[in-house]
């Protein structure tokens, strides 16, 4: 087993815990993975592909901004500040979960991306 199959994992359990739905999921069958589901959906809209839990916010007025370091940033109405944490997030899981082990990401560079975020 090598770090890139570790990346793989860590990329495939990032989109399970945003999109709330397992690789197992029965609607997955034959080629068609998490991933690609992912990455169809998510050239829509971002709201497509996350668990809705993560994007009721109305009771919260703040996001974290880790890149700020740990400063709160006012939600705007569109929530433009939660989707482009969300779009990284999801972009990053993408990102590690490359079919091609070398075009993954190494997890020095996930670190690295999710301090950013």
């Amino acid at each position: 087993v090598s770090t890139k199959a570790d990346v793989y994992s860590y990329g495939i359990l990032q989109l399970e815990v945003f999109t709330r739905r397992k690789p197992t999921d029965e609607s997955f069958n034959g080629d068609f993975t998490l991933r690609q589901w992912v990455a169809e959906a998510f050239l829509l809209a971002i709201s497509d592909v996350i668990d809705g839990h993560l994007l009721k916010q109305n009771n919260c007025e703040t996001v974290s901004d880790h890149a700020d370091e740990g400063h709160l940033l006012k939600k705007n109405n569109s929530g433009t500040v939660l989707n482009e944490l969300l779009v990284m997030i999801v972009e990053t899981g993408m990102s590690c979960s490359m079919k091609a082990p070398t075009e993954r990401m190494g997890m020095k560079e996930v670190v690295a991306r999710l301090k950013t975020i």
